[in-house]
């Protein structure tokens, strides 16, 4: 039998999938200091992540009950690691594992897992494309907080820029398009994160404008586009414009038809068939414009998880 070497652990945020589970989901998400910073310390970190979630979860399970009382990104998750695992089949010693970073399994569940087994190298490859603070990085400091005494991980941390995710992106493009009698105006939205984090160095914005880019000279540079973010939480300033701005702005313009591209998220979630589907195709409707459709993310295409076996297979040498 070969001997397992190489622990590939996959993560994403993790979300509730009943609706049960939404309120102390909420609670993981507000008390990560990367993202929420809340006074006196470690005790408010609990204190007020639990006051705002218990504020935040009625609202919140709505939005799931709206997508089947529960989320499918564990579960897109896990069909991504197996396919990944199927990939890496004919290399020897590779078990993948998945991790989520506000739910089950948590870090702290696969660790123990990893240290059951007999592994010579760790390799992390958290999903989100672009690398930030709140994501990429609060994973990294999370598997460090429960990862002492295992080997030093190698660490993936974004994959924005490579031809699998690319054209898997251009190819749910593509047949959204087909759906359309006229050329769409094709509106990217990524996931917002406060503007102070960019300020201080984050590259999240910058990979994104990049990666927009790199999409649009593979289809050819025939249609307009823009970028805009969604999806923002408490007070503070967060990347703009927001979809909602955006829309107001292409009415103003008469454009009439509209392509939303999720370029930020590599699985379908409450933020893409709830928010993305629902709220703001609404908001878009009830401001006048005639046809919008969604691409949908690339979940486990082919292509993007052959990119990611490459990604891995690259990093250990």
């Amino acid at each position: 039998m070969t001997p397992k070497k190489y622990a590939v652990v996959i993560a994403n945020l993790g979300a509730p999938s009943k609706l049960d589970d939404v309120r102390p989901f909420l609670k993981q998400l507000f008390r990560d200091p990367d993202i929420f910073h809340f006074p006196f310390g470690e005790t408010g970190q609990k204190v007020f992540s639990s006051l705002i979630a218990t504020l935040r979860a009625p609202r919140s399970k709505k939005y799931y009950a709206a997508i089947g009382k529960g989320s499918p990104l564990h579960a897109n998750t896990l069909a991504q690691a197996e396919k990944l695992q199927s990939f890496l089949g004919k290399q020897e010693g590779f078990t993948v594992f998945v991790a989520q970073r506000y739910w089950h399994p948590f870090v702290s569940e696969v660790v123990k897992k990893i240290r059951s087994g007999d592994f010579r190298k760790i390799i992390l490859l958290p999903l989100y494309p672009q690398y930030s603070t709140t994501t990429t990085l609060s994973f990294i400091n999370e598997w460090n907080r429960c990862a002492d005494g295992l080997p030093a991980p190698i660490v993936i941390e974004h994959f924005y820029h490579i031809d699998g995710y690319l054209n898997a992106v251009v190819k749910e493009i593509n047949k959204t398009l087909k759906r359309f009698e006229t050329y769409p105006h094709i509106l990217f939205s990524a996931h917002s994160i406060p503007v102070k984090l960019i300020a201080n160095g984050d590259p999240y914005e910058i990979q994104i404008k990049e990666c927009v880019e790199m999409v649009m000279d593979r289809l050819g540079g025939v249609h307009q586009h823009s970028i805009c973010y969604q999806s923002k939480v408490g007070p503070v300033e967060w990347l703009s414009p927001s979809v909602e701005s955006a829309i107001d702005s292409l009415v103003a313009q008469g454009i009439r038809h509209v392509l939303v591209c999720p370029i930020s998220f590599v699985s379908e979630n409450v933020e893409t068939l709830y928010e993305l589907d629902n709220r703001v195709k609404q908001y878009a409707l009830d401001k006048g414009i005639h046809q919008y459709e969604r691409a949908r993310t690339v979940q486990d295409d082919d292509e993007f998880i052959l990119s990611l076996k490459d990604l891995i297979l690259e990093a250990i040498q």
